[in-house]
């Protein structure tokens, strides 16, 4: 069992490092890849402490990052892998996202006081720490079932998250345009190869957006990107199929993961994601033997 897409305390996920090491072992998977938001901070303490002890199988560097592709004004991710990461860290400490995210969330704040929606308006960032927004809003507004109500009144759908449903959404009430204050993904992909790695388009499917089939092949041919996100744990097996088209018809990689983030999504678990999930060397080929 194989998952390429984890996230821990360092940025939104709900485990930290050690209790991911001890789940991944627990079950017995053969590779993992942490791959915190805009972050690396989980490879540093690995560096600090002897994770064989805890989790006896592969561990390859990862980070998922933001950017924005400018033709559709969409938000989306990139994953890196195999990459050397202090110079990765030392990007990303030079491209800090804490100022936007206190930006947008006085902005989420607004409008959820005029739609009349009830949430601890002392809510803030800490500098320090990677988190969203648009996470710690979602955190907040559902501790009041009356919201549900409201946002409902207000076509406001949390399905997925609230980030990926609302605030990145442009049919959304909540909507926050972050064209201007993210990198294009050809800075990313190019940061990606300059550390040793390999970039892959992150879980495609999950975009807000018309004709995404057309939008993921205008990406692969304007972008330098390695690969695609298949295997994840929301995607149908059709989608998956489509994905995985697309991956021979231009000769790229193909990678996978759950997006685990422990309690803050707990209908994804470690591994096999919705409970179906099951990569293996043989599904995502042998660009990850490579690696490890």
């Amino acid at each position: 069992m194989i998952d390429l897409h984890i996230h821990t305390t360092y940025s939104d996920g709900s485990y930290s490092l050690k209790e991911i090491l001890e789940e991944a072992q627990n079950k017995k998977m053969e590779i993992i890849s942490i791959t915190d938001h805009d972050c690396v901070k989980a490879y540093n303490e690995l560096n600090n402490i002897d994770a064989k002890k805890i989790y006896k199988g592969n561990i390859i560097t990862g980070c998922e990052f933001k950017c924005v592709f400018p033709e559709y004004k969409l938000p989306i991710e990139i994953l890196g892998y195999g990459f050397e990461t202090s110079t990765i860290e030392e990007f990303l400490n030079l491209h800090s996202g804490v100022e936007k995210q206190i930006k947008y969330l006085e902005y989420l704040k607004k409008v959820g006081k005029n739609i009349g929606l009830k949430f601890d308006e002392n809510i803030s960032i800490n500098p320090i720490e990677n988190v969203y927004a648009s996470a710690i809003f979602e955190k907040e507004i559902k501790k009041y079932k009356e919201n549900e109500k409201i946002l409902f009144e207000n076509n406001v759908k949390i399905e997925t998250n609230f980030y990926r449903d609302a605030q990145s959404n442009n049919n959304s009430i909540f909507f926050i345009d972050e064209t201007k204050d993210y990198l294009e993904p050809n800075i990313i992909i190019d940061l990606i190869h300059k550390a040793g790695g390999i970039a892959f388009l992150a879980h495609p499917y999950i975009y807000h957006i018309e004709n995404i089939l057309d939008v993921i092949e205008n990406f692969i041919n304007k972008y330098n990107i390695d690969g695609l996100e298949c295997y994840y744990s929301l995607f149908t097996q059709e989608q998956t199929d489509n994905l995985i088209e697309l991956t021979r018809k231009y000769n790229l990689y193909i990678s996978g993961g759950t997006d685990f983030h422990g309690t803050n999504k707990p209908n994804i678990q470690l591994g096999n994601g919705q409970g179906n999930l099951n990569i293996t060397r043989e599904k995502i080929g042998n660009w990850i033997n490579k690696l490890i």
